[in-house]
Parts: C-alpha cells; structure tokens; sequence
C-alpha cells in the first residue's frame, strides 16, 4: 500500500537530519584551547542523544533509511570523538599500544567511521585535529579541507582536548564510550566503503559515479547505489536507482524494501514507480505493474516516458 508523508512529518525528519554536526569552522585546530572545557563535547553529546530519538522514531514508522542516515549522523559523531580522546591518551603514554587503548571499541578507525556515517564530516575533522596535536599540519589541513567539503560542516573548538588531563580524559572517553556503544546496539549499518575516503561520501553523485563503474560486478554496484540512498534519504530519484541496482544484483528482498519506502516518501515520482512496475512486472503482478506505470506516466518525460509506454503495452495495458 503507497502513503504520504505529511507535511509535519517531512519537516521533523529535515530537521533530524540537520541538527547534528557542529565541528568545523574557523580554522579547525587553530584554537588556544581557551573554549570552556568541555562545552563542545558536551553539545556534541546531547546531539547525539536527540539524533537517537529522532532515528528511533523514524524506524518506528517504517523510515529505515531515514533512520539509518540519521543514526549513521550519531554514530560517526560520538565513534569520532571517542577515537580522538583515546588516541590522546596513548600519545600522553597510556597502554602500550593505541589498540590496547581503543580495546574493544566497535570502530578502530577513521575508514570504519566514515563508512557508517556517510553525511558526517565528524571523522574527517577529528582526524584533523589529532593531526593538529602532532605537528603534522599538512595532514590537518588537508582533513580540514576534506570536512568543510560537506554542507554539514558548522563552527565548534575542540582544541581543549589537546591540554586535558589523563584524568580527565579518562573520564570523557568512559561517557563517549557509553554513548557509542547506546547507538551501536541500536544501528546496524548497511553502509561501508568500496575504495579509500575522500571526503566526497556525503554526496550520493559520488557513490552512483562509483555505481557506474562497478557495473560488471553486480553485488559492489548495488552496495554503491545503496551507500548513495544512505548519504540522501531524502532524495526520491535514490530510491529508483538503488533498487534497479538491488534488482540487477538478485536482490529482490531489500529492492522491494527500498522500493516501499520510496513509494511512501514520493507516491507520485515518476522514476520510484517505474522500477516498482519492473519490479512487479517481473514477479508476475500485472496489474500492479499496471497501476504503478500510469502514475509513472503522469510525470515522466523524455527517455523514462518511453520506457514507460513500452512496458505498459507489455502488461497487456
């Protein structure tokens, strides 16, 4: 069954979608560390605490994907700042490796972290800024630069962590750390990189451009088509592309579950309800096949509109 989506409710998850990610706008990392200590991670946190409840709540209406997005915000942003601190405390000379102090941390790494928050310019920024701390200001600036590429980006120093005590340290990573672990047992991402990071995995141009050139290995392009979902939820032409690229990849299950979802955020789009009659088509449902071309025939136009006409005439319509 196809539904709308209210205004009210659009609005909420637009705003769910935009209240996170406060980290970057002087030139990060050029602090004194005179900010009050710890203002910025405490914001941080309570972010992450509203961007739960907003996720929590999209999934209990059946919004996976906006739920999966948002929570992916959540998740880079506390993973990041967790993996700052504790890389802070080995450099001051805690444990005897960093892994020994990341411990049994769910994500070790920047590349892990960016793979589950695909809209957060979180890791790249504190990637930057630890980079700061070690002298290393051509890497920082180049992190910078890679997190400010995103729309997300907004101004917050987190330099005072550089002067925390070991104490002190100790005890922001053990509220991170219970933090990170409260959205890790409630997400599991969908989402992971194909190739190294650059800084471009908020847009879904960049994950469909990799989709193409995938197009001879069925299960990356798909991955890559669904990483492009992932990164704009709210985008109803993303809905069409990943589940032609699920469909092509045999995927039928999670095409029909991305197809739902579409079909609820944008009833009308043209694109989302020519796959659904492929979709149905295939399955052997024509008069669904059927129903969903004539509302595709409303809005299509050019090559889609062909493709349309085509495959109403083989439903018998």
């Amino acid at each position: 069954m196809r539904k709308r989506l209210t205004v009210s409710m659009i609005a909420v998850i637009v705003a769910a979608m935009l209240c996170s990610c406060g980290i970057v706008g002087q030139r990060p990392g050029s602090g004194s560390g005179n900010s009050k200590k710890g203002s910025a991670h405490a914001e941080l946190m309570d972010e992450v605490n509203a961007l739960v409840e907003n996720a929590a709540r999209q999934y209990d209406v059946g919004l996976t994907f906006q739920s999966e997005y948002i929570y992916g915000l959540a998740q880079a942003e506390i993973s990041s700042l967790r993996l700052l601190v504790d890389t802070v405390l080995w450099l001051k000379g805690e444990g005897s490796g960093l892994a020994e102090v990341i411990g049994d941390a769910p994500y070790r790494t920047w590349d892990e972290i960016v793979g589950v928050g695909l809209g957060s310019p979180a890791p790249f920024y504190f990637e930057g800024l630890l980079a700061r701390f070690q002298g290393d200001d051509r890497r920082a600036e180049e992190c910078f630069e890679r997190a400010k590429y995103n729309p997300l980006c907004d101004e917050r120093d987190f330099y005072y962590v550089r002067n925390m005590s070991v104490k002190e340290l100790r005890e922001l990573r053990d509220k991170a750390a219970e933090l990170e672990n409260k959205v890790h047992s409630e997400y599991v991402p969908r989402t992971f990189l194909l190739a190294g990071r650059t800084g471009a995995e908020f847009s879904p141009a960049y994950h469909l451009a990799m989709a193409d050139e995938r197009i001879g290995n069925a299960a990356e392009a798909a991955q890559c088509a669904l990483n492009a979902l992932l990164s704009s939820p709210l985008t109803p032409s993303l809905y069409a592309s990943a589940a032609a690229y699920e469909m092509n990849a045999g995927n039928a299950g999670l095409a029909a579950e991305i197809l739902n979802e579409g079909l609820f955020l944008a009833p009308e789009d043209a694109s989302i309800n020519y796959i659904a009659a492929t979709y149905a088509y295939s399955a052997g449902d024509l008069d669904t096949a059927r129903s969903c071309l004539e509302t595709a025939k409303a809005g299509a136009q050019g090559d889609l509109l062909e493709r349309v006409n085509a495959l109403y005439a083989q439903t018998g319509g």
